[in-house]
């Protein structure tokens, strides 16, 4: 193929540029501002390594710790005061990473930290609302699954994005959305759907995002919904990002708002809502240390910049594409190509401005671009 007189023979798809512009821009936000994180206190002793965090009332916090630690959930006050500790007594902490609750109050507890991407023995415990269990323990019904595109045991290093932190419940199904341990690190999170019944189960890949450049600010470690206003939002060390006004359950579809953390405490790992605004957050601790109990006071949504503004947006058409991917204006960047499933399929050199896709089976795709130390990315269908 002479790439040159494809382009020349291409014009009439350059008149494609605004009408089939990439209409789902994964990087970046429709607008971001900073949020202070404001210390309300230690947590209790017994909580070293909070791992998630759920709201049972008022001033009624409950927690568990993760991998290795005690098959118990924890409720404590906000000021540090140990309530109460109840047993799930069939089970076991393998890695206990995020709680989520339905609009019934049953509570999930998903026992699913897969660091190694070694796990085939994921599971979600399913109890009552623990203020409604009279003693000390409660037996829990088990979802277990698997991911419907891991194959190998770990896969390989550039593919290790089956690691999960974050959970919740919308609707009748759990979702859960990875934390990328992929090397070299792609900061792209996958997000998974599942029924919310016990049995063994398949979790379905529904959808996928990028979300920061680094660890710090690319990892998920959390998540929870307002089932009164639909904002779901992620957690990662340095910043919460809020999906709203999304159609059925595409939240990545919705409106996004990156709130940047002013100051960042130790590794963020819970996040709650308590109202429409406000947020508990929790961090691990250290050696015998418990870490802190932080407040999130969400401002109100600023104007949405003009998205020609906007200077991590990526273009890529015409899409939906077909053998062919135009990038004209970046001509002096290399270019990768990751699958729904955040795996690199393909990598093209700095002087490719015709990308060929022709081999490429149907569905979604990233284009990815490094420029001046950031990375954008841009979401296309190959038809």
């Amino acid at each position: 193929m002479n790439y040159k007189n494809y382009l020349a023979a291409g014009a009439l798809l350059m008149t494609l540029h605004v009408s089939c512009q990439l209409s789902e821009v994964r990087s970046g936000a429709d607008q971001s501002m900073q949020v202070d994180l404001r210390t309300i206190s230690r947590l209790p002793n017994q909580i070293i390594e909070s791992s998630g965090i759920a709201i049972s009332g008022s001033n009624r916090i409950w927690s568990h710790e993760d991998s290795g630690n005690a098959n118990e959930i924890y409720c404590f006050d906000s000021i540090g005061n140990l309530l109460r500790t109840l047993i799930i007594s069939n089970v076991e902490n393998t890695d206990w990473e995020d709680m989520a609750v339905d609009s019934d109050e049953n509570w999930f507890i998903g026992d699913f930290g897969n660091n190694n991407n070694t796990r085939t023995d994921l599971a979600i415990y399913k109890i009552p609302d623990p203020e409604t269990v009279s003693g000390n323990y409660v037996s829990a019904e088990i979802i277990r699954f698997t991911f419907e595109d891991q194959n190998a045991f770990p896969p390989p290093s550039s593919n290790r994005n089956y690691d999960i932190e974050a959970m919740i419940w919308h609707n009748d199904s759990l979702y859960l959305f990875t934390k990328d341990r992929s090397n070299p690190f792609t900061g792209i999170a996958k997000m998974y759907v599942l029924p919310d019944e016990p049995g063994s189960h398949i979790a379905r890949l529904l959808d996928s995002r990028f979300i920061g450049n680094s660890t710090e600010s690319g990892r998920i470690t959390s998540a929870d919904i307002n089932h009164h206003t639909g904002e779901l939002v992620l957690l990662t060390n340095t910043k919460l990002i809020s999906f709203a006004n999304y159609p059925g359950n595409r939240f990545f579809d919705g409106e996004v708002t990156e709130y940047i953390f002013t100051s960042t405490p130790g590794q963020n790992e819970a996040i709650a809502f308590v109202s429409s605004n406000k947020l508990y957050m929790t961090e691990e601790g250290g050696g015998s240390t418990a870490g802190y109990l932080y407040e999130i006071l969400l401002p109100q949504p600023q104007s949405v910049p003009d998205a020609d503004t906007n200077p991590k947006k990526l273009s890529v058409y015409p899409n939906p594409a077909g053998g062919f991917l135009l990038m004209p204006d970046k001509t002096d960047v290399n270019k990768t190509l990751f699958n729904a499933a955040g795996q690199i399929v393909k990598v093209f050199d700095k002087n490719e401005d015709v990308l060929d896709i022709s081999d490429l089976m149907s569905g979604f795709y990233f284009i990815m671009i490094q420029q001046k130390g950031e990375k954008l990315t841009g979401k296309f269908l190959k038809q």
